[in-house]
């Protein structure tokens, strides 16, 4: 057997392929032992004679790719982040402990370890021994900082999936923290008018507030029927932030969304009876994006609203609020935080941590009467605690009825689901767990709820069979829209389901996915990943000629020149690839648009696909009868003439070294990646050389979503860091998967790790990687360099 000497030296082995080859083809030695195959790309292909012994190699290999991004996670969940690094910048990691302690995410890790059955016991005390077997062998390449938060247990890893899932995914998606400001400047009107601006057909006289949560997703399946195969295909594409592989410090907690790809392969590898791969959260014991020889899923983040917050107001007392008419004591308890000193010593803070009916109270604020008001979070799914069974039930199943009867459980308490399989089915699924609420619609409950009111406080939630879902569409077509424009034909209609199930609109990303896939009969997989790869910008087709035309009527020679390069580029089919020539002024102008709205609620702005971001006022809004052609126009396009003069002339003066610079500067001049390396001790980055990026922001309609930060604002220069990261695109053939992925920002985030930037190519050329997906020893071996070695 050969082993690596550290993740930074690995053997490879060319010349053992025939040995290790042959060592697969008998039985194992050793229950229990795990096989890692290493690929050129740092993916590890973990083979063992049953499910404990490969989840043993992935612990051990997620620790390989990833030991100090998990340990700063880990450290987070434990609500003590503080403790072992201190309090971080802008006491970020204070902040984070008090957040943990309060949510009582270290006492719901240790209920979902004790409930969640022995099964799922088991897999994490395999998952934490192969971590811990790997820092105990490779100590040497974990620097004293992190080896404090060792050794894992398996509480560690429920309470990673709660924090990672319940307190930062759900209430992210649902506008939480944006609500919460939103309160404390302004209280209850405030935050429910910033909530309205995010709700489609809410009044256009409410406050206007961008969503800024980071994340999305594509996900497609196509059934035989339209398949140029006659397979059914799956293509998965979630746009979550890059981890820490991004150039932006890890106090921010954008580790707590790092993928790592991985193939994971029960019993013989030349008969196995699972074959499955996909991506797992650093951290996580199962694959959340998978595909096996027999069927596979992907998720996109869908628009249930399952965490709310709750408006209570403190009696004269100072510890009762009223409920249904009746004082409830709030229930209080201690906790003590500790954080370390620049000297190493630790210093003790005693905090007090309230909850009502609702739950734990999250802020306080005291108004203009001097009275006290509090907030109060509710977020579903903390009693279901069997999630990582579900999903290993959900990757060992052999067809469609099985994966239902696995993801029915509804442990995952949100996202869509995206299905396809060898059989040629495919299923659409609005997955989760929905409230059951009385009455209204969904931006009834978009904003922050009355606590003192009963009927709004929810304490069940919708069965899979009564959620929305379609079984064998012939496409499922979902980039974060409502199920009702989810799949073709659409068969799922919305006054089959309560009004506050969804919302009614269809954002232009998911129009401009759905057009594409229906544009033409019969798909490819070529077809496919073309689509996929669109930077075209939808936003464009519907208010371009609006503008163009009001700028040159209005004579203004700076405008007569920016309508010009506008002119040009929308004939160059209006894309965001490195080189097109004029997104860049087309995406300035857009901004200052957004500015403008959300500095002066009154300007006229839409109010019908505003989920996302806000639009100034379309000339038509979007329609339900028309959904993939709407909205169009720019209503009043001369008051935005203005904003493309401001437009031109940041352009001109900022957006290169040594201005002026040219209005149609090329897109990869302005927007880059820049990949980080960082320091043993994660305290210091070292940047690669930025690379030019194609991809725009949501709001402009592309396929290719590319998020981007702005490290100077007096600049035009950004830098991605979230997007569309990882894509898979899987074709279910009689003999199995055949797949091709691509985990752009690369597949590790150790120090001086060489997969990080070694995909990066591939996304750069709006390809995957060559050839097929990996998925036997031989297709490694005879695509070196690849190492092996041996877990026990």
């Amino acid at each position: 057997m050969f082993f690596k000497q550290s993740h930074r030296s690995r053997i490879f082995a060319r010349s053992v392929a025939a040995v290790f080859l042959l060592s697969f083809s008998s039985s194992y030695a050793h229950a229990g032992e795990a096989q890692i195959l290493w690929d050129k790309f740092g993916i590890p292909h973990i083979y063992g004679p049953d499910l404990l012994s490969v989840v043993r190699g992935l612990g051990y290999a997620e620790m390989e790719n990833h030991a100090e991004t998990i340990l700063l996670n880990v450290a987070a969940a434990r609500g003590r982040s503080a403790e072992y690094f201190g309090p971080g910048t802008n006491n970020a990691n204070i902040t984070n402990d008090i957040a943990v302690r309060t949510e009582g995410i270290p006492g719901l890790a240790l209920t979902w370890l004790l409930t969640g059955g022995a099964e799922q016991a088991n897999i994490l005390q395999a998952f934490t021994d192969g971590a811990n077997e790997y820092a105990t062998r490779h100590s040497n390449t974990i620097n004293s900082l992190f080896q404090q938060v060792l050794p894992l247990v398996p509480t560690d890893i429920t309470g990673g999936i709660i924090n990672t899932v319940h307190f930062h995914f759900m209430p992210n998606q649902d506008n939480l923290p944006v609500l919460i400001e939103a309160w404390q400047n302004g209280g209850l009107a405030a935050a429910n008018l910033v909530a309205c601006s995010l709700t489609p057909g809410c009044s256009t006289n409410a406050a206007v507030a961008q969503n800024n949560h980071p994340g999305g997703s594509n996900g497609w399946a196509i059934a035989p029927g339209r398949s140029a195969s006659g397979n059914a295909i799956l293509m998965g594409n979630p746009h979550v932030p890059w981890g820490n592989n991004v150039p932006i410090p890890p106090v921010n907690g954008l580790g707590l969304y790092q993928w790592m790809e991985a193939n994971l392969v029960i019993g013989d590898p030349q008969n196995p009876t699972l074959n499955a791969s996909g991506v797992a959260l650093a951290g996580a014991p199962f694959l959340g994006i998978a595909y096996s020889d027999k069927l596979g899923w992907t998720h996109t983040n869908n628009t249930i609203q399952n965490t709310n917050l709750y408006e209570i107001t403190l009696n004269s007392d100072g510890f009762t609020y009223n409920f249904g008419g009746y004082p409830l004591p709030l229930v209080p308890r201690t906790d003590t935080i500790k954080i370390r000193q620049p000297d190493g010593t630790l210093a003790s803070q005693t905090i007090t941590i309230l909850a009502s009916i609702h739950g734990p109270i999250v802020a306080k604020r005291v108004d203009a009467q001097k009275t006290t008001k509090m907030l109060a979070l509710r977020v579903a799914g903390l009693g279901q605690p069997g999630m990582i069974k579900q999903y290993w039930d959900m990757i060992q199943a052999n067809n469609l009825d099985e994966f239902i009867a696995a993801n029915s459980a509804l442990q995952m308490p949100f996202f869509n689901v995206i299905y396809a399989d060898r059989d040629g089915h495919t299923l659409y699924s609005f997955g989760g767990l929905q409230p059951v609420r009385p009455n209204g619609d969904w931006g009834k409950y978009s904003g922050i709820l009355d606590g003192s009111d009963p009927s709004l406080l929810w304490t069940s939630t919708f069965g899979w069979w009564e959620l929305p879902y379609a079984i064998d569409p012939d496409l499922v077509a979902n980039s974060n829209n409502p199920p009702w424009t989810s799949t073709y034909p659409q068969t799922i209609a919305a006054n089959n389901f309560p009004p506050y199930v969804a919302p009614q609109f269809m954002d232009l990303r998911a129009q401009h996915g759905a057009s594409l896939l229906l544009s033409i009969p019969s798909l490819t997989v070529a077809d496919i990943l073309a689509f996929k790869e669109s930077t075209h910008m939808l936003l464009a087709d519907r208010v371009l000629d609006d503008l163009i035309k009001a700028a040159l009527d209005s004579s203004n020679p700076t405008a007569l020149a920016a309508a010009k390069v506008l002119s040009a580029w929308k004939a160059n089919g209006s894309n965001s690839d490195q080189a097109s020539a004029g997104a860049v002024l087309f995406e300035t102008w857009w901004s200052l648009i957004y500015d403008e709205l959300e500095a002066n609620p009154a300007l006229p702005h839409d109010n019908t696909i505003n989920f996302y971001s806000p639009h100034p006022l379309f000339t038509t809004g979007w329609s339900p009868s028309e959904p993939r052609t709407t909205p169009s126009g720019l209503a009043n396009a001369q008051t935005w003439v203005p904003d493309l003069i401001t437009a031109a002339n940041l352009v001109a003066g900022t957006a290169c070294a040594k201005p002026p610079c040219p209005l149609n500067i090329a897109w990869g001049d302005v927007h880059k990646i820049i990949l980080a390396d960082h320091s043993q001790d994660y305290q210091t980055i070292k940047l690669e050389p930025p690379a030019p990026q194609s991809g725009a922001d949501d709001p402009f309609g592309p396929l290719r979503v590319v998020y981007r930060f702005q490290p100077d604002p007096t600049e035009l220069s950004f830098f991605a860091y979230s997007g569309d990261g990882y894509v898979q695109i899987v074709e279910f053939t009689k003999e199995g998967a055949k797949a091709q992925a691509l985990l752009g920002y690369g597949n590790a985030s150790r120090p001086g790790s060489p997969h990080i930037t070694d995909q990066l190519s591939f996304f750069e050329a709006k390809t995957l990687r060559p050839g097929t997906v990996y998925r036997t020893p031989a297709e490694v071996m005879s695509n070196p360099p690849y190492s092996s070695e041996v877990v026990y």
